[in-house]
């Protein structure tokens, strides 16, 4: 194994840094520390104290403690009352204990001014992450298992077997405890490792080889498929201010790997795989149709399908709905509201502000739209015997200028504009005798 982990270290040109180890007391990170220290790499310890087994915790502290004093290696510790830090922020425990773990490894790594956060992760923890991402259906990313470095945390054991580790400290005599929590199967990891991966190596007993042999495959393949991905990120993906948008001619042309490639690109954007379908459904649906994940909406809007976010003072494409009573932008606030029409309200209506306006409510089509204007946009500027005008046009004739012009946003139902906001109504949704219901839009700038 000294020799085998010196050839690691040289090729993955870690044998001259400084690494901080994490030692839990186990058999893997002990007999990571031992042969790193025997290397002659600077390493010192941190071990993590989460008290959620009693006395064994304090145990497993005592052991790596003494271990790095009896071998002159600074040691660190740090206590977690994860009770506590759960009931005041919820959470699953497994998750909320690794990312207190490694946020506090990388505080204590840069504080000390180590290179690398070394964890004792070995064969069987890689394959058993390639299987559990498989089952949980992460994709062609989830098949490279556990990988030898991921920033500053390197895995220097990876290419060693469980039974290998064990071997080393009995024939060596380095201490080690036993988690006894290891042997529950509580946990998604631990059931994997005790009832489904015995039955597997039954029918397959060279399963753990075959698998890591894939694992490294498929981190060969993974960069291939990237590479390509990021091909078609390029042709798809215009990023404008904070959306996104995407062609949906172009995305057309990607049968039959269309599933694919939108998996990859909306996942940043919090949307899950059960989702992909009303995604592509999107491709032929009407202007304001729209999927919701919990951190964006991806929009329908003429030949595109835009990605923004939910927050609107952040969105550059907002969808109103007909409940909203104030919708926020960056720049201004819109507040709504229904009313019955009454032919007395004609003559105020008339004389609203240009920051004020009633349309006729049945002439719209929910959700509406509220976005930047852009080129090409037209409409009917109320009050002109319904000529069509371009909003530029209509912009210069307002000697509105170039700086402003780049903050006008307009809102639109089923593609038609109602309003460029705060400047002019558009004459086909303008209130007659007719009208029933109106809304009404009062804008206020920030």
């Amino acid at each position: 194994m000294k020799h085998l982990l010196t050839k690691v270290l040289e090729e993955q040109l870690w044998k001259h840094k400084k690494m901080l180890i994490a030692v839990s007391g186990g058999s893997d990170s002990m007999v990571l520390a031992a042969l790193l220290k025997e290397s002659g790499i600077t390493i010192a310890i941190a071990h993590c104290n989460f008290g959620l087994r009693g006395e064994d915790s304090d145990l497993d502290e005592q052991l790596v403690n003494t271990w790095a004093k009896e071998n002159n290696i600074e040691f660190y510790i740090k206590r977690f009352d994860i009770p506590e830090i759960l009931k005041a922020k919820g959470g699953n425990l497994q998750e909320t204990a690794r990312e207190l773990r490694y946020a506090w490894f990388e505080e204590l790594r840069q504080e000390m001014n180590f290179d690398f956060v070394a964890t004792a992760h070995h064969k069987q923890d890689s394959v058993e992450t390639m299987l559990i991402n498989f089952f949980k259906g992460t994709g062609i990313a989830g098949m490279h298992g556990i990988l030898p470095q991921q920033g500053k945390i390197i895995r220097p054991l990876l290419q060693f077997t469980k039974d290998e580790i064990k071997e080393y400290a009995t024939a060596n005599n380095i201490p080690w405890r036993e988690d006894r929590s290891n042997a529950k199967d509580d946990y998604t990891r631990n059931a994997l490792r005790h009832q489904l991966f015995p039955v597997i190596e039954s029918l397959f007993p060279n399963v753990l080889e075959n698998l890591s042999g894939n694992t490294n495959r498929f981190r060969e393949v993974e960069l291939l498929y990237r590479e390509s991905l990021e091909r078609h990120t390029k042709k798809l993906l215009e990023q404008r201010q904070h959306d996104w948008y995407i062609p949906v001619l172009k995305l057309k042309k990607l049968q039959p790997v269309i599933q694919t490639i939108l998996w990859e690109l909306l996942q940043p954007f919090s949307f899950n795989p059960a989702q992909l379908k009303d995604i592509i459904r999107l491709q032929d649906a009407e202007t304001g149709k729209y999927v919701e994940s919990s951190t964006h909406r991806i929009i329908k809007n003429r030949d595109f399908l835009i990605i923004t976010p939910n927050t609107t003072t952040e969105s550059t494409h907002v969808l109103v709905e007909r409940n909203d009573s104030v919708i926020s932008t960056s720049n201004f606030s819109l507040a709504l509201k229904e009313k019955d029409f009454r032919p007395l309200d004609m003559d105020s209506i008339k004389h609203l502000q240009p920051e004020e306006l009633c349309i006729d409510l049945e002439k719209v089509t929910f959700p509406l739209l509220l976005r930047p204007k852009k080129t090409g946009d037209y409409f009917y500027p109320l009050g002109t015997n319904s000529k069509k005008k371009k909003v530029s046009k209509y912009l210069i004739e307002q000697k509105v200028p170039l700086h402003e012009k780049e903050l006008v946003w307009v809102l639109e139902s089923d593609k038609k504009i109602i309003w460029v906001i705060g400047m002019r109504a558009d004459d086909r949704f303008k209130v007659n005798a007719a009208t029933k219901k109106i809304l009404s839009l009062k804008l206020k700038k920030n």
